[in-house]
């Protein structure tokens, strides 16, 4: 069984694990984490005037929370508790900044006028395969290149990117038909 332990007026709490060892934890990003999943688990919201979110959580922490004003006071029967706007504005930053994927935005690849042309002239599923087979001088493998730019060189067509695998600088260069 944990059993918890303040320390003297800190933000920072004491846990016995299982095999009887202390653990400190940090009182306050228990908060932020509780406060992020409080917005995961919201429920009629109304612009201007907070929300209504599923209270499965600690009561201490739900006490917390309700002291620093972000949800309205936690006991009683009901299954749901308010959130004030601020707690619902706080929860939604808090759950994009611990729980949303970060995307990556592409860029799309730059290209000459003359090497779009002849890019182009290349079937898609040979692009494909050219895209997907670069050589890696830091992985020393063949990997696929994520194409930043495109320009011709005599009649040769010079793609630059980067490495899928390790982000490192690669090249691609092909050679006119002939």
């Amino acid at each position: 069984m944990n059993r918890i332990a303040a320390l003297s007026g800190h933000s920072r709490l004491s846990l016995c694990s299982t095999k009887g060892e202390q653990m400190e934890y940090d009182e306050d990003k228990i908060d932020e984490y509780t406060l992020a999943l409080l917005y995961l688990v919201t429920h009629e919201r109304h612009e201007g005037l907070g929300a209504r979110a599923w209270k499965g959580f600690d009561w201490d922490t739900l006490n917390r929370l309700y002291e620093k004003g972000y949800i309205s006071n936690p006991v009683g029967k009901a299954k749901s508790v308010g959130m004030t706007e601020e707690g619902f504005l706080k929860a939604e930053e808090l759950f994009e900044r611990y729980f949303v994927k970060e995307t990556k935005t592409i860029p799309f690849p730059k290209l000459t006028l003359p090497a779009k042309k002849r890019w182009e002239q290349i079937p898609e599923g040979t692009r494909k395969d050219i895209l997907e087979n670069v050589w890696c001088s830091k992985c020393r493998i063949m990997v696929s290149l994520q194409l930043r730019e495109g320009q011709m060189s005599g009649r040769s067509l010079i793609l630059r990117g980067t490495c899928k695998t390790c982000g490192s600088e690669a090249a691609r260069v092909i050679e006119p038909d002939e």
